[in-house]
């Protein structure tokens, strides 16, 4: 028996999620026909009002329905910049109440293979942004894969010998490991031990003497 159209655009739709396979959205999909009419209204709201009242904060990059509860505070540190890949990675760090300066969202990695290049990813973008809110310290908050990695030691190279110090997540991190993925005890461990990438014009200057 083939399944039913309906369900399978059903199944279809559920597997352009992330991590879902065919099994998976084939469960999801029966168990949300299996939901009661009220449910599967408020369901579709749901997905309504994320179509229509979410947006995206086009300074930090997370994501707000009123307004960005980030970049409206004024009690927030800009002098402290915490670079992320992924505007989600942002929730993961504001959960463990460790960090409060501001954040920037890359669109992703850069991957010379992949075709992401430092204007493509928005390199340009955060440098405006260093320079406009005058950034002391940018804290590369990427994946721990090369590509990742790679774009941590850019952005390093970029501020070698300046007065913005780039330093990274240290401390409990594994290799490969994205930041939603980790608790927030080691988030925070992360943060208070982050590694220093760059030193500061000054700091050179007393080095050679």
């Amino acid at each position: 028996m083939e399944t039913i159209k309906t369900i399978q655009d059903l199944i279809d739709s559920y597997k352009k999620l992330p991590g879902i396979g065919y099994r998976t959205a084939e469960r999801l999909a029966y168990a949300t026909l299996a939901l009661s009419h009220e449910d599967k209204v408020a369901f579709e709201k749901a997905f309504e009002d994320a179509d229509t009242k979410v947006k995206r904060c086009p300074n930090c990059g997370t994501y707000f329905d009123d307004v960005c509860p980030i970049c409206s505070d004024p009690t927030r540190d800009k002098t402290t910049l915490l670079v992320v890949a992924d505007s989600k990675d942002i929730l993961s760090i504001e959960k463990t109440n460790g960090y409060h300066g501001s954040y920037f969202t890359l669109k992703g990695t850069l991957s010379p293979l992949k075709n992401r290049t430092p204007d493509s990813i928005g390199i340009p973008a955060l440098k405006e942004r260093v320079a406009k809110d005058g950034v002391k310290e940018i804290i590369v908050a990427l994946p721990t894969d090369l590509d990742g990695e790679t774009t941590a030691m850019y952005l390093a190279n970029l501020y070698q010998n300046t007065s913005v110090h780039v330093s990274k997540l240290a401390n409990g991190i594994p290799m490969g490991t994205n930041l939603e993925y980790l608790d927030n005890m080691t988030i925070t461990s992360s943060l208070r031990g982050r590694v220093e990438l760059t030193s500061s014009s000054a700091e050179k200057k007393e080095e050679e003497k």
